[in-house]
């Protein structure tokens, strides 16, 4: 069963899943275009929906065949049924069960469609699926965050092709977002500003590391980006928690997503990546000190032997060099 330790050097949790071991690993990434096959044996596609667990939710419109759909993931890091409570075992070392959730959430019944060649409204109707997961997930209170997450490409730990996002329910808060809270909290007490609505205003007001923005979000390459082409998208609007966004707010999220992911896409060649949504944790959500934001990291290298004996990163490309070579991509009509 899975469950977590605590790391005494760093103060942080680390989960133990050993069924995670059992998933499938596919190292096909066909063309967003031009794949036409018909893939029989993709659980995600239409027509297998037996291969997967049963479905959490789904949306059908006119009660024909599924946009989205979220199932339990079949090989869960962490699980619903299991108990939070935490134990000191005779040595001191500290343990608890693996209470969480563990959700995947198929973007679309088309296998080899890639986000950015989604219509906005598919776009859309992904981020108010995610939305709408994340607050019946947090409505559980023994889960203190959720992770809403998408691999894309084998090297940013994707194990099926067909594209999706996950949504990890958490019983505590990682150790690396409660350093970004702590931060953040710091700030708000010294200034009482926001620290990431002043991060995107003086962005906006540089210009030099922007990528686009539109009247909701903008989005920008940051400045002490950890790796080459990282990319932000922060809400104009002062917002602590994704699950309060305005759903009317969406579809400018997603046309600014679509926007940035078509940019990456076409100028690095569909490299893999990471994305993740930052939110407020539990019991913060009303708090002014933080902003959710989109991070968008692309997978163009691989941390060695210093960033993982250091923590610190090395980044082979300036933002400002990131940010202009994304604005002057030619976007495909």
């Amino acid at each position: 069963m899975p469950h977590l330790r605590f790391d005494e050097t760093v103060s942080g949790w680390v989960i133990f899943s050993p069924s995670r071991s059992r998933r499938p690993h596919s190292r096909s990434f066909a063309d967003p275009v031009a794949d036409t096959t018909e893939h029989n044996h993709c659980p995600f596609c239409p027509g297998n929906e037996k291969l997967t667990p049963p479905e959490i939710y789904a949306e059908r419109p006119n009660g024909r065949g599924w946009q989205v759909r979220v199932i339990p993931n079949k090989f869960p890091a962490l699980r619903i049924e299991e108990d939070r409570q935490r134990v000191v075992d005779g040595f001191g070392n500290q343990w608890m069960g693996g209470c969480g959730a563990h959700e995947v959430l198929i973007e679309s019944p088309e296998h080899s469609v890639f986000l950015p060649y989604q219509p906005i409204d598919q776009i859309e109707r992904v981020l108010r699926t995610a939305q709408s997961r994340y607050n019946d997930l947090m409505r559980d209170q023994r889960f203190q965050t959720v992770i809403v997450f998408k691999n894309h490409g084998v090297s940013a730990g994707t194990s099926l092709a067909h594209p999706h996002w996950q949504l990890i329910a958490t019983p505590v808060v990682p150790r690396l977002l409660r350093l970004k809270h702590f931060e953040a909290a710091e700030y708000f007490d010294r200034t009482g500003r926001c620290l990431y609505c002043v991060i995107a205003k003086r962005e906006l007001d540089a210009q030099e590391r922007m990528v686009t923005a539109n009247k909701e979000f903008v989005a920008f390459c940051p400045y002490a980006a950890h790796v080459p082409f990282e990319t932000w998208i922060l809400p104009r609007k002062h917002q602590s928690s994704f699950g309060q966004a305005e759903p009317d707010k969406l579809a400018a999220l997603a046309s600014l997503l679509k926007d940035v992911l078509l940019r990456l896409t076409a100028g690095l060649d569909n490299p893999d990546y990471n994305l993740t949504i930052d939110t407020a944790p539990r019991g913060d959500e009303e708090k002014s000190y933080f902003l959710w934001h989109l991070r968008i990291l692309p997978r163009l290298s691989e941390p060695a032997g210093f960033e993982m004996g250091s923590g610190m990163s090395i980044n082979t490309v300036l933002p400002e060099e990131s940010a202009k070579f994304l604005r002057e991509v030619d976007l495909p009509a």
